[in-house]
This record gives structure tokens, C-alpha cells and sequence, in this order.
């Protein structure tokens, strides 16, 4: 194996830990909700982009295994898709709850009483609207569980 790949292979690993090793902190660092969230998603994202940069190099020119190179290309594009969606979901309901930034907000879409409220097509009784919710909630972290983490299982 050529020495420059090994070292580049190398470089987008530790790459890789770093930002995730930074993000980590940041999430215990950072002073609220939203500020924690930015950096277990962001950040980490990029760690393991880089990580997975580093595992498709060596993948496709170590090994020559096109199928293990193809499983990490799908990890990535689950992660870039499933993380800052993710991040969104959990912290839009964080502020339906009624967790707020320390700082006051220069622009806050989500303060208008509408904002939040999610459209109804037809008009039904309350118990059903809220069990609807309640169904419709439980879908997507289902939806979102099994996104996050089928890449573990390929």
C-alpha cells in the first residue's frame, strides 16, 4: 500500500474523532438547549462525514471492496439527510414545549400562537385530534429510530 494514501486515509480518520470529540464536548459545554443541539448535529456530522471519507478511501483502494465502499456512501448520505432533520424535529419540539434560548431572539418565527399549530383538514373532536397528534408524533420517532440507525445494521 502506498504510504501518501495510508497517511491521507489517516489524516480523515483523526479528522474525523476530532470533530466528534467536539461535538461531545459542545454538548456538555454549551449553555441551553439549542446552542447544545448545533453541535451534536453539526458538528458531529462532519466527523463522521470525515470519518466515512477516510473509510471509502480505504475501502476502495486497500481492500478493492466495491460493496463495503457502496454501504459507507449510503451511511453518509443517511447521516447528511438524517441528522439535521433530526436536530430540526427535536428542536422544534423542544420549543413547542416551551424551552427557550438564555438570549432573547432578534426574529422568532415559532412566537406567533399559529406557528405551532399543526393544520387540520377536517374538523373533528378534540380527545380524536389530540390522540391523532400523539400517533402522528410516536410515527416519526419510529420513522426517525429506524433511519438513524440502519446503517448500523448493513
Amino acid at each position: 500500500m502506498n504510504i501518501v494514501l495510508r497517511v491521507i486515509i489517516d489524516i480523515f480518520i483523526v479528522g474525523g474523532c476530532f470533530f466528534a470529540f467536539a461535538g461531545a464536548v459542545g454538548v456538555v459545554r454549551m449553555p441551553d438547549t439549542f446552542s447544545r443541539m448545533q453541535s451534536s448535529t453539526n458538528v458531529t456530522t462532519l466527523g463522521v462525514l470525515l470519518t466515512l471519507i477516510g473509510a471509502l478511501l480505504y475501502f476502495i483502494f486497500v481492500m478493492h471492496s466495491w460493496g463495503s465502499a457502496a454501504k459507507v456512501v449510503v451511511i453518509g448520505v443517511l447521516t447528511v439527510l438524517a441528522n439535521p432533520v433530526g436536530g430540526h424535529a427535536i428542536a422544534r419540539a423542544a420549543y413547542r414545549i416551551g424551552i427557550r434560548p438564555e438570549k432573547e431572539l432578534v426574529i422568532d418565527d415559532l412566537d406567533d400562537e399559529d406557528a405551532c399549530v399543526e393544520p387540520s383538514g377536517a374538523a373533528a373532536a378534540p380527545g380524536a385530534k389530540a390522540a391523532n397528534r400523539h400517533s402522528r408524533a410516536a410515527h416519526s420517532t419510529v420513522i426517525c429510530f429506524f433511519i438513524w440507525y440502519t446503517p448500523l445494521f448493513l
